[in-house]
């Protein structure tokens, strides 16, 4: 079975009802491919699924102080390489969830499968890079880089489609704006692809908690 590991921030239930429903209205009016529950991603490749239990150990707990996050304006994001805006919700305290995200990719890397996720080759194919699909060919072809820049994502529109007004999602996300969130846990979830099957499925979801040192 092919694996997927995904290491996330996610959000209060009544915070989450609010994106998702600014979340759907990019679907629907745009096309958008952004259909997951609203999150902050942490971590995100392709697994070994010998290694997921492995990480699990090693996770619980993690050991760093849980931290507040605030919710801020959203924002447009011009993505001249995947040529696309993105659209945002914007949060503070980047800083401690940059140190959260780090600890947390010091601990998963070990166990990350030799081949790169499906979707980034798809995605490389289509900006005319070619990969055997290893990693070790593809970080040859683009050294990894560290341009991590925490936010929520709500939508992405390619350039050559109507692009959305931001003013409306600020309106319609006007209630949770300048909401605080207590970051004491994340959220890891393991996705499978068994031979012949179209695509991943959820196989399990597990909450670490943050503990203080």
């Amino acid at each position: 079975m092919k694996c997927e590991i995904s290491i996330r921030i996610t959000f209060p239930d009544d915070i989450t009802r609010v994106l998702r429903e600014e979340k759907q209205r990019y679907i629907a009016e745009y096309g958008s491919s952004y259909k997951s529950e609203p999150h902050i991603t942490l971590y995100l490749d392709s697994y070994t699924e010998e290694g997921y239990p492995k990480l699990l150990e090693e996770l619980r707990p993690l050991r760093i102080k849980p931290f507040t996050i605030s919710l801020l304006p959203p924002e447009v994001r011009h993505e001249e390489n995947r040529r696309r805006n993105l659209y945002v919700m914007e949060v503070s305290n980047k800083e401690q969830i940059r140190v959260l995200r780090n600890e947390i990719t010091k601990l998963a890397d070990p166990y990350r499968s030799p081949f790169i996720r499906e979707k980034t080759n798809e995605r490389l194919e289509r900006e005319g890079i070619h990969t055997d699909g290893t990693r070790a060919n593809y970080e040859m072809l683009r050294p990894p880089q560290d341009d991590f820049d925490p936010h929520i994502t709500l939508g992405e529109i390619p350039f050559e489609k109507p692009q959305a007004d931001i003013e409306e999602s600020r309106k319609n996300l006007t209630s949770i704006e300048g909401r605080e969130i207590t970051v004491s846990s994340v959220s890891v979830s393991l996705y499978g692809k068994k031979e012949g099957a179209e695509k991943y499925e959820l196989v399990e979801e597990v909450k670490v908690p943050l503990v203080a040192e």
